[in-house]
């Protein structure tokens, strides 16, 4: 958990620690258990008393721990063999070294739904008509909010750009030059790699599922 959390508060520390101890448990059953209470919060937001129903609870124990395997299993194989074809003489990580470090940086994504769920049920855009669904703009998707009718694909592209996704490469970034010695230009072309295969990924299953507007786009 101090790992965690010294990602956020002081990121070089941390990431010397994951390079030496390369540990993946400990952040993913967070990520699941904070992940639990977003979604058991989000379904019994006006009555807490009907979230103590195990109709309620079942749903987010199911779900929470399924998202952080999915995505993890999604972009860590990605991060893996980006960071292994780096050119030049640099250390290879192992799959366990790149889960350990994706899952440490991806704090800072989780600290970014905790700010969406409360900003979206804030209830500050109103009737804005922003396509994303339970999604708060943070990053250039702020522009949409004087359009009348935003596209959904560029949406979803313009909300990865959020305040917390660049933080999250910057760290990421940072720590795959620690691990591997890669020079900064060449860690900052790995995650830009990333986030461009993760945000084609993202509209190709929105393409397929027709473009609906309703899909919950987590990134």
């Amino acid at each position: 958990m101090s790992v965690l959390a010294n990602i956020i508060a002081t990121p070089r520390e941390a990431l010397a620690i994951i390079r030496t101890e390369p540990r993946w448990l400990s952040p993913a059953a967070t990520y699941m258990f904070v992940l639990f209470l977003l979604l058991w919060l989000g379904g019994c937001w006006r009555n807490i008393t009907e979230g103590l129903s195990w109709s309620f609870i079942l749903g987010p124990a199911l779900i929470s721990p399924l998202i952080v395997i999915v995505v993890s299993l999604w972009t860590t194989p990605i991060l893996y063999l980006l960071m292994r074809a780096i050119p030049g003489k640099i250390v290879n990580p192992g799959f366990k070294a790149a889960l350990s470090l994706n899952l440490h940086c991806a704090v800072i994504i989780v600290l970014g739904e905790i700010v969406n769920f409360l900003l979206v049920h804030a209830d500050l855009l109103g009737d804005s008509g922003f396509p994303l669904q339970n999604r708060f703009p943070v990053g250039l998707d702020l522009v949409f909010l004087i359009l009348k009718e935003p596209g959904i694909y560029m949406a979803i592209i313009l909300h990865c750009t959020s305040v917390f996704v660049i933080w999250y490469l910057v760290v990421l970034a940072r720590g795959i030059g620690i691990m591997t010695g890669a020079s900064r230009t060449k860690s900052g072309l790995i995650v830009a790699t990333l986030w461009g295969s993760v945000v084609l990924s993202v509209l190709g299953l929105v393409y397929a599922a027709g473009g609906g507007t309703t899909i919950r786009i987590t990134m």
